[in-house]
């Protein structure tokens, strides 16, 4: 689950990564702006739709979903317990469950859910090298492009030799499982070094294969394996999604459209 793309090709993997990085930013604006409960359930179904227009895998929503389900719970039960306001449906004790503290308790959870699955659409339909190329050409200096990506990349490399160490050391007698606390930590001190001996040595071998290959002169013009380019759906994708979302924030703040959280209108 560390490279959560998913290989496909749909519309939505052959959108510049650009236009998908804006399409993020602009859900999240728009989620923070709304605190209406039916434009959040519609938000939700519309980035589910977006999931399988995509021919995303169904156990990667519902990892999601399992995932994000006891924060949302929680969310939920803390917003209608500790800010009721309204007339009571239902009191018992100290306890108020109101219609309106149970409408902005939906609308948290249903935000959380629904930026969840934006930021997700986005990681699984975007190799690292797009993003990592997206954010260049945005403007990151690429020397930070260059530590992103490595760090993207070397995440499952040590994940890997840390799962390698560590069965060499058990089928040397060392036994973790039984430890606990402190003690534990201590047992384990013999993987820690040979993981930093086996980082330090990786790190080297990297730093000398850049400089064999000249990165960092400043002399000649850097060029790129695979480049991307905005098209035509692109420019098409940003102008709609520029213009949605102003047409959005205008209705929001000249008619209070997706203020309250019952009413649509205000």
């Amino acid at each position: 689950m560390v490279n959560l793309y998913i290989a496909q090709d749909s519309w939505l993997h052959r959108v510049d990564p650009r236009v998908k990085l804006l399409f993020v930013v602009s859900m999240i604006f728009v989620l923070i702006l709304i605190r209406n409960v039916w434009l959040m359930l519609a938000a939700l179904v519309l980035v589910h739709g977006l999931h399988f227009s995509a021919d995303i895998p169904l156990s990667r929503i519902r990892f999601i979903w399992k995932t994000l389900l006891p924060v949302i719970a929680l969310m939920l039960l803390l917003r209608i317990i500790f800010y009721p306001a309204g007339a009571a449906w239902f009191s018992f004790w100290l306890i108020r469950i109101t219609p309106i503290a149970l409408a902005q308790g939906c609308v948290l959870a249903l935000r959380i859910i629904t930026m969840a699955l934006v930021v997700f659409a986005w990681l699984y339909t975007t190799t690292q090298m797009e993003i990592v190329r997206g954010f260049v050409r945005l403007g990151m200096p690429h020397e930070w492009g260059m530590v992103l990506a490595l760090a993207l990349r070397y995440i499952p490399t040590f994940q890997g030799m840390f799962g390698r160490i560590s069965e060499a050391q058990q089928a040397r007698g060392l036994n973790v499982a039984k430890q606990k606390g402190w003690q534990r930590v201590r047992v384990m001190m013999p993987m820690f070094v040979a993981m930093i001996i086996s980082s330090l040595r990786a790190s080297g071998q990297l730093a000398m294969s850049l400089e064999s290959r000249g990165y960092g002169r400043r002399d000649i013009p850097r060029s790129t394996l695979y480049e991307i380019e905005f098209e035509r759906r692109d420019y098409l994708l940003t102008v709609c999604l520029l213009l949605a979302v102003a047409g959005l924030v205008f209705l929001n703040l000249r008619y209070g459209f997706g203020r309250d959280p019952l009413v649509l209108w205000m």
